[in-house]
């Protein structure tokens, strides 16, 4: 068999896989005592505002955010937040992260937040940070898709997230403080 014959047939072998649904994106999935030892910051609040942005080096698209602070329950106390997702379209150039996590402006939600390497801060695990608040002040997990979540074996020990869904956001503050003691001085 030639070479152009094995490159077609390695792009039809391509175009097949495609098209079978393979999931291109995988996601660790995270116990809370896990989604709290990565966030940098924890906050409730209404997003405010929306824009997308190329990141300094001009690579990668970012739809930034901006959160109204109405509580922080880890990190520096502040009025505002601005966190930013991977994604967006500028123009006619878009960028389409699978399992990126995405807010609408007038959206009540607390999130975990990690800072990246190029500095910004970012939803920890995906969408496994992001959580709604409904009228009475309970939290609902958002929804994950374009991505599948994996077990990452026995490192992974501690409460699942699901123990969040219907939680207050004062019981997740008591929570939150209470992991944040146990591991005060400990390396992460």
């Amino acid at each position: 068999m030639s070479t152009t014959s094995w490159r077609a047939l390695h792009v039809l072998a391509l175009v097949i896989a495609s098209a079978g649904g393979l999931s291109a994106t995988t996601i660790p999935r995270l116990s809370f005592e896990q989604l709290i030892d990565q966030s940098e910051v924890i906050a409730s609040g209404r997003v405010t505002d929306s824009w997308a942005a190329w990141d300094p080096e001009r690579k990668y698209i970012w739809t930034h955010y901006r959160l109204s602070v109405t509580e922080v329950v880890r990190g520096t106390g502040v009025s505002t937040l601005e966190f930013a997702e991977p994604g967006g379209a500028i123009g006619d150039a878009s960028m389409i992260v699978g399992g990126a996590i995405g807010y609408k402006t007038g959206e009540s939600v607390v999130i975990f937040l990690s800072r990246m390497p190029n500095g910004y801060l970012r939803t920890a695990g995906w969408s496994q940070g992001k959580y709604n608040l409904d009228s009475n002040g309970r939290l609902h997990g958002a929804a994950l898709t374009g991505a599948e979540l994996v077990d990452a074996g026995a490192g992974r020990a501690g409460s699942s997230l699901s123990t969040l869904d219907g939680m207050s956001t004062g019981e997740l503050k008591q929570r939150v403080a209470a992991r944040v003691r146990a591991t005060a001085g400990r390396v992460q």
